[in-house]
Formats: structure tokens, C-alpha cells, sequence
């Protein structure tokens, strides 16, 4: 997990065509970065944890599926939410909370790892905590949520 360089990771943009006016979805690129072998092996460590709830959806197609055996009720309404700048919203100490409470009760973490709850936490705090990059020849830091990319 250690660094193979010491790039600072930069910040582009990614056109979204389908909307009007054609807005950028920012993107934060890591590769090469400190953070950057923790956060894959994190990501590696965690990923059995996902898609485990009820509430979890794949996509889109899953969601109409479900949808087609709802009835409401004439008193009922149906709401749908868009997702704003998803990533930049994430609360990342409620997030991590949350990732928390998983772990303490997955039984098969042992079997993925011999790092501990708290060393794992710490390790997501990190990555989460250093969140630098560079754009336009200037270092900034993101202060809020996680960065897409």
C-alpha cells in the first residue's frame, strides 16, 4: 500500500452532454497519489460489504422491476429525488460511522484481513482527510464530501 510516486492529484472535468448547457461533473484523478494504494486496497477490502442490504439497488432496470409491484394508495404519492453532486455531499464522519458498524459485525473480515475495525477506520480517515489537488497549477483542498474519481 505504499506510494509509487508522489503525484498530486488533479482536478478536471468531464462534460455532461446530456444536460443543457453541457455542465463539467467534476473529477479528481489520484492515480500515483499518497492516498492512492490505500484507497484501492480499502476499496478491494470493502467491496464484499456492498449491495448487502435491502435497500440496495444495481441500477435503473432494478429499480423499474421493483417499481412495477408498488401500489399506492389514492391518499399516496410517489417522490423521486435527483441526486445532486452525489460524491460531494457524501458526510464523511457519518459515512464512516456507518462503514464502522458494518465491520464490527462482519463475520467475514478475518478471512480478507488481519487488520483490525480501528486500524481499517483510521486508514478510511486518512484517505477521506487528504483530499489536496491540483488545478491550474494551484493546490486547493476539498472541504467537504469525497471526490468522484
Amino acid at each position: 500500500m505504499r506510494p509509487d510516486s508522489e503525484n498530486i492529484p488533479r482536478f478536471y472535468g468531464s462534460p455532461k452532454i446530456h444536460k443543457a448547457g453541457t455542465p463539467y461533473r467534476p473529477i479528481v484523478d489520484y492515480t500515483g497519489s499518497v492516498t492512492y494504494n490505500v484507497a484501492r486496497a480499502l476499496a478491494v477490502l470493502l467491496n464484499p460489504m456492498m449491495g448487502k442490504t435491502i435497500h440496495h439497488l444495481n441500477n435503473s432496470k432494478e429499480l423499474k422491476k421493483k417499481l412495477e409491484s408498488v401500489k399506492l394508495k389514492p391518499d399516496e404519492k410517489l417522490l423521486s429525488h435527483n441526486v445532486i453532486s452525489l460524491f460531494t455531499n457524501v458526510p464523511i464522519q457519518e459515512t464512516i460511522e456507518g462503514i464502522k458498524h458494518r465491520l464490527e459485525r462482519d463475520t467475514t473480515l478475518k478471512k480478507r484481513t488481519s487488520l483490525d475495525v480501528e486500524e481499517i477506520i483510521d486508514l478510511l480517515k486518512f484517505v477521506c482527510e487528504n483530499t489536496h489537488f491540483m488545478f491550474q497549477n494551484q493546490v486547493y483542498e476539498q472541504c467537504y464530501g469525497t471526490a468522484m474519481g
